[in-house]
Formats: structure tokens, C-alpha cells, sequence
């Protein structure tokens, strides 16, 4: 386009030339082949510089509904959902938008597949570090119910920490058949911490008496 070319008059580039004929009067340059190896470069040094765990300052390039593609110096990473927060995000544009620039951590790198993961929140402290003291068995706590299953509500008591009524505990001694008999979702409700799995990070709860 006119608009686009005209922002390289004067300026000096370096091209390959791809075809010479009519004695000079018809040749055809291009950078592509420049600018690949100087990609093909980059990324073979990046493969020595960049580990697992290490922090890195990116830009967002592009939003889906998946997550989002940060440049980290020339390649790609995915920084997914789920890695933007321990809380519960709906949309990746709620925390990112595209030329933000953040800092990640790199989780996984998979140079053959072409695959880079990031992570937001890893540079988030845990919530489940915490939660041993905070989650005692027979703890009262309010939280809001954010999902609804056939088997029972899960209860968000803190940004990171979900709990779960099974729907053998809702219905106050009554038998229900599904949990939103008893509950719906964005109620505000306070429970009673049953039992807590540190390991799988798991709290039961019930409705609090």
C-alpha cells in the first residue's frame, strides 16, 4: 500500500536478490529471507537464555477467548485462562489488553511443538498456603456460590479457594433432587468447613446451622 511504503523512503535496508534478468533491468529483491534468519537467530538464542520458572516482561499481542499471546523477545507464549489469576476469571479482558506490557513467569516450554506457556499468577502468592490455618474443620466462613452441579454448589469463600456442598447436605433434612432447589447462583451464604484436603485442595462443606 502507498501509505505503508511510503514510511521507508530514505531509509537504508539490506535485501537478497531473488531474480535478475533483461541484463539488470528486471531484478526482484527481499527482505523475508533476512528477516527469517534473523528470527531463526533470535530464536536459537532465546533457547539458551529462557528456563522454566524464570520471570520475564512481555507485551500482549493478541486476546482470545482461550488467553493470551505474549511476545517475550521475539517468540511467542500463551499465557492461558487459567494462569491469569487464583481468582475466578471470566474473560481474558478483564485483566489484559492488547501492547499491555506484564511481567510472567515461563511453566512450560516445548521448543519442538512450538509451545511456550506463561503465568500471571504464579507471581500471585498461593492462597492454599494459607488456607491450612484459615480452614479448620468445624471454621465458620460466608462465601458466594458461583457454580451449580447436579451433585452440589460450589462456594467460593476467598479469591483461589472454592469449597463444595454436596447436595446430600442442602435441603435442611428434606430430599432435593438438584442443588438449586436449595441454592442459586451469586447467593452470599455461610457454610461450615467439614473437611479440608490439603493435598488435592479440596474443602467440603455445609450449610452452617
Amino acid at each position: 500500500r502507498p501509505t505503508e511504503a511510503s514510511g521507508f523512503i530514505g531509509k537504508r535496508l539490506t535485501f537478497i536478490i531473488t531474480s535478475y534478468s533483461e541484463s539488470g533491468r528486471n531484478i526482484v529483491i527481499s527482505r523475508r529471507p533476512i528477516i527469517e534468519e534473523e528470527e531463526r537467530k533470535r530464536r536459537e538464542t532465546l533457547k539458551t537464555e529462557l528456563k522454566v520458572g524464570m520471570k520475564i516482561h512481555g507485551t500482549v499481542t493478541a486476546i482470545l477467548p482461550f488467553g493470551a499471546f505474549v511476545d517475550i523477545g521475539g517468540v511467542q507464549g500463551l499465557l492461558p485462562l487459567s494462569e491469569l489469576s487464583w481468582d475466578r476469571v471470566e474473560s481474558v479482558g478483564d485483566l489484559c489488553s492488547v501492547d499491555q506490557e506484564i511481567d510472567v513467569v515461563i511453566v512450560n516450554l516445548e521448543w519442538e511443538k512450538n509451545r511456550i506457556t506463561l503465568s500471571l499468577r504464579s507471581l500471585q502468592s498461593d492462597p492454599w498456603e494459607r488456607a491450612a490455618d484459615r480452614y479448620t474443620e468445624g471454621a465458620r466462613r460466608k462465601g458466594t456460590v458461583t457454580k451449580i452441579q447436579n451433585f452440589g454448589a460450589f462456594v467460593s469463600l476467598e479469591p483461589g479457594i472454592d469449597g463444595l456442598i454436596h447436595i446430600s447436605k442442602l435441603g435442611g433434612g428434606n430430599k432435593i433432587f438438584h442443588p438449586r432447589e436449595a441454592l442459586k447462583i451469586g447467593s452470599i451464604i455461610e457454610v461450615t468447613v467439614e473437611k479440608v484436603d490439603l493435598l488435592n485442595r479440596r474443602i467440603s462443606l455445609v450449610p452452617a446451622e
